[in-house]
């Protein structure tokens, strides 16, 4: 019989101020850290400061609807998740149309709108037409690059890059740094898919499907699964090919704690803080803060 993974503790539960919450991303700044949320229904992001313990505090809203050539109209977002760089830049994703919207915060304007395609050569070819199967999780990569992760059919993360770019591969140094701003396209582009590994073997028996992505404090990656209610870590202490290919294990897996519902945002906190948003129709205790279990 298969031993079950170690179940992380429940550290404190937080509300998270946005419904539906599908996304969660940290920004850092001179050692404050800034946590995003944004959720399927609104366009609005929230932001809050994490207190360094078992706390989020001083929500804001920001209303994207006031940018000069804004897409997205009201009640039914279908954003999946959100990201950022360490300037002023916010990436938010849809999964239909498979977009990515990045806004410039600083100056107040859209300054992007990025479609995520799939060439006819590429192994994703017609499976990224499903509309309720395409990108759950997104990271900003170095070299103005993207990291989408693919929540089933297959379960993989896919490497997506302004035409006529060849695949880098994904390795620790591809994250962006505290303070790094992303290489950020202009206007109306299209990224293709150059490079997918999809999950094998024990990763894929590990994660029924990806539902969000974060980077860690170690430079790794943090895999979250809404299905199996899992996350499991990669250190990428080897690097992922640019060739593609597949993730066949991870570095570690731990069970979500009793009673989660419906997690689809993750985001490293701190060494031992990771925050877990759920999807519900709540603002109250739709966030968790867990930990790994002391040893």
């Amino acid at each position: 019989m298969t031993k079950k993974p170690p179940r992380l503790n429940l550290l404190a539960t937080v509300d998270l101020p946005v419904l539906e919450a599908s996304g969660v991303a940290v920004r850092r700044v001179d050692g404050d850290v800034r946590v995003l949320a944004v959720g399927d229904r609104t366009w609005h992001i929230v932001a809050g400061e994490f207190d360094g313990d078992d706390g989020i505090n001083e929500w804001q809203t920001l209303d994207l609807s006031g940018l000069a050539d804004w897409q997205l109209g009201a009640g039914d977002s279908q954003l999946e998740a959100v990201a950022v760089d360490g300037g002023s830049f916010i990436a938010l994703m849809r999964e239909d149309p498979p977009v990515v919207l990045l806004a410039d915060t600083t100056n107040g304007e859209l300054l992007s709108k990025i479609t995520l395609v799939a060439p006819p050569d590429s192994e994703l070819n017609e499976r990224w037409d499903d509309p309720s199967s395409r990108g759950e999780g997104l990271v900003l990569l170095r070299g103005g690059r993207l990291l989408v992760a693919k929540e089933k059919r297959p379960r993989a993360l896919i490497e997506f890059a302004p035409i006529g770019s060849r695949s880098l591969g994904l390795a620790q140094h591809d994250f962006l740094g505290p303070n790094e701003r992303w290489d950020a396209p202009v206007g109306e582009v299209e990224f293709v898919a150059t490079a997918v590994w999809k999950l094998r073997d024990a990763a894929k028996s590990a994660l029924g499907d990806i539902s969000a992505l974060a980077v860690g404090s170690g430079r790794g990656l943090w895999f979250l699964s809404d299905k199996s209610r899992c996350v499991a870590r990669l250190s990428l202490d080897r690097p992922l090919s640019p060739g593609g290919g597949a993730i066949r294990t991870f570095d570690e897996v731990w069970r979500l704690p009793k009673g989660t519902k419906k997690p689809e945002g993750i985001a490293a906190l701190a060494s031992n803080r990771v925050l877990v948003a759920m999807d519900t129709d709540l603002t109250q205790a739709n966030g968790m803060i867990v930990g790994r279990p002391e040893s």
